[in-house]
């Protein structure tokens, strides 16, 4: 397993507040993959979403990941990045990813009010489905799996107690 984290999992999971806690405790940067792209560009992820498309911010996406694949470090990757064959393939060369874990019903109570463009307009029972399909992918891209509904503290104690039955 690598030394760079990468964490996975649906919107609203805790990636980027357990992979602030998790980057505070190795005493290593910390990186948020959405935060990082709107910076870079200037622009919120809604606005990219506005003028480009999924398909444009998919691009930017994968060209940031593939900034980030070259530091040490823990880095927190937006929702939808993992569905994509080629970003797996940059999580797997360069990072140890962690899917965490979440019920439905509490990622869905984080989001709901949220400016997210894939769950504006969305009833329940679609922002459910898009849960469902992305769920095996998380599992399957994932070099670890932690049950996210615990505490930040908690959720990086079984990250790093899981990185060490793997060694």
């Amino acid at each position: 397993m690598r030394d760079n984290y990468a964490l996975v999992g649906f919107m609203g999971c805790g990636k980027t507040t357990v992979g602030r806690e998790l980057a505070k405790r190795l005493q290593c940067p910390f990186w948020d993959l959405d935060a990082a792209i709107a910076q870079g560009e200037r622009r919120t992820i809604p606005e990219i979403f506005a003028q480009q498309g999924e398909a444009g911010f998919r691009e930017l996406e994968h060209a940031y990941l593939k900034r980030a694949a070259g530091r040490r470090g823990v880095l927190s990757c937006g929702g939808g990045l993992a569905l994509f064959p080629r970003n797996r393939e940059v999580l797997s060369r360069h990072f140890t990813t962690v899917f965490l874990d979440c019920d439905f019903e509490t990622c869905y109570q984080r989001i709901r009010a949220s400016s997210r463009p894939l769950v504006q307009d969305k009833s329940e029972a679609e922002v459910r489905a898009l849960f469902e399909s992305r769920y095996p992918i998380y599992q399957a891209c994932c070099d670890l799996q932690v049950n996210a509904a615990h505490s930040p503290f908690m959720v990086v104690q079984e990250i790093l107690k899981q990185r060490r039955r793997h060694r």
